[in-house]
């Protein structure tokens, strides 16, 4: 190989060392500079500092564009330089319609609503705003000025969050939260119906085994309840029962919050560690309600603790033992999750040891007339009322579908007494009620109408419940119900 010409030699060399001087104090260079000579002497040495750069440019452009975050990068005239994918989904916008435009002329189209990065170029330091993306609203977008070695200001780095993201995550955390700070209320399970007798003769059969147990049902019969009365019930009733809600937890702390984490398994992570959710249930009850929603990843895990009774926390190496009992809810027939592959069969069969079903509320009428009375007692008392049901109110309780099951009825309940001012409750007339009946199916049956025209246009386009589900922001599982409603079953 012929040597390198002295003068491009020392040409090359001096941009790497003024390439170097600038990361001098950028920490997360460290692992890029920490590797290179500071001032290579040789043609290997010098050629060795360039593979390094590549090797760390290309490092750095897959980290960023493959990041969970959003990023939008703009010069220091405004002019769109660099949009990862995050970015692309989130404001469901092509990259390429970005892409060397300027961001004044993006904001003088009304795309950017307002435009962040002006505005950070503009004061020269962190904005944060709300901001509108052409259809896609409520974000929240912080743009960050990026500073040169002579403190220039030569680009612009934007991240957005979706506002309706944060909502959940934060009801999630509050609810947590009121969660750890309460005392679990004991709940009292009323059986008149030979159904629910049988229900409960069977739960005290099996309170004190440790086999595992899968209630299904109807939302709203009482999955968590009698989930609850077989533990307080139990000789496990002296440790405590931990309700993990699989549906309710934002799926990207699914995982640390089941199984914990050790100290420093990610950024932001306690320093301590934490325990999670699974391993605060041992010696007492891990009551798993609405398992249909676990992603597949966690369902091997869920599988492989279930096996174990062992779990690893998130960054750990080592098996922790824990000893609870695993009860888990369901209100989708879990079977049939199994064979449309979004459920596990394995687990399935492994929590599905002991099923209880309990029956909807509509199955079990003579059960109605005490969960009313018990009802309306915890409510006079609450609300210091005293009042009586007519016999046209109860007529109608007893004879109603209560398609919401116990938790329809208790809220139904609840609105009479916090309502009612002259101590007695009365019922609409019949043809009120039959109009009012009228007029909620009328409103169902032209949602669903709507809902099937958007269904099998998306589907005649992208063919894929996948797709459908990402264009459509819903869940894959409940892209697949709606396809299968609205096209398959019709074609079969």
């Amino acid at each position: 190989m012929e040597h390198m010409d002295q003068s491009l030699f020392e040409k090359i060399k001096a941009k790497v060392e003024l390439y170097m001087k600038a990361l001098e104090n950028v920490g997360i260079a460290q692992y890029e500079t920490s590797r290179m000579k500071k001032s290579p002497q040789t043609e290997d040495e010098l050629l060795a500092a360039l593979e390094v750069i590549f090797q760390s440019s290309k490092e750095l452009n897959l980290i960023f564009e493959e990041s969970p975050n959003s990023f939008f990068v703009c010069d220091a005239d405004g002019e769109c330089l660099r949009v990862n994918k995050s970015y692309e989904k989130m404001v469901k916008m092509n990259r390429h319609e970005v892409l060397g435009k300027n961001v004044a002329d993006l904001d003088g189209d009304g795309i950017f609503r307002p435009s962040v990065c002006l505005l950070t170029l503009k004061e020269k330091r962190p904005i944060s705003v709300l901001q509108d993306i052409r259809d896609v609203k409520r974000m929240a977008v912080t743009g960050v000025p990026v500073f040169d070695e002579n403190g220039t200001l030569f680009r612009v780095v934007t991240n957005a969050v979706k506002l309706d993201e944060m909502n959940s995550l934060t009801r999630y955390m509050r609810g947590k939260e009121k969660c750890e700070k309460q005392k679990v209320e004991k709940k009292e399970i009323i059986a008149e119906s030979k159904a629910m007798k049988e229900v409960l003769g069977l739960a005290d059969v099996i309170k004190n085994t440790e086999s595992n147990v899968l209630i299904t049902g109807e939302t709203g019969v009482g999955k968590g309840v009698l989930a609850s009365y077989i533990h307080e019930t139990s000789n496990r009733s002296v440790k405590r029962m931990v309700s993990i809600n699989c549906g309710a937890i934002p799926e990207n702390l699914l995982e640390s919050e089941l199984f914990g984490y050790e100290s420093g398994a990610f950024t932001g992570a306690d320093k301590k560690g934490k325990p999670g959710l699974i391993e605060l249930s041992d010696g007492g009850t891990l009551f798993l309600d609405e398992i249909s929603e676990l992603p597949l990843m966690l369902q091997v895990k869920i599988l492989h603790f279930l096996q174990t009774k062992k779990l690893t926390r998130v960054g750990g190496t080592r098996e922790i033992p824990i000893d609870t009992r695993i009860i888990a809810a369901s209100n989708r027939a879990l079977e049939l999750e199994v064979e449309r592959g979004t459920f596990r069969s394995d687990l399935y069969y492994r929590i599905n040891v002991i099923p209880i079903y309990i029956p909807p509320l509509r199955e079990r009428r003579d059960d109605l007339g005490v969960i009313t009375q018990h009802f309306l007692d915890m409510y006079m008392k609450k609300y210091n009322k005293k009042m009586k049901l007519d016999e046209e109110t109860m007529n109608f309780i007893m004879n109603h579908d209560w398609k919401g099951n116990v938790r329809e009825l208790e809220n139904y309940i609840e609105r009479l007494v916090v309502t009612n001012e002259s101590g007695w409750v009365l019922a609409l007339d019949q043809d009120e009620r039959s109009q009012e009946d009228g007029r909620k199916d009328a409103l169902n049956k032209t949602v669903e109408e709507v809902e099937k025209d958007i269904i099998i246009k998306a589907y005649e386009r992208y063919k894929s419940s996948y797709k459908v589900a990402e264009v459509l922001g819903i869940s894959q599982s409940t892209a697949y119900r709606r396809i299968k409603k609205y096209i398959k079953e019709s074609q079969g």
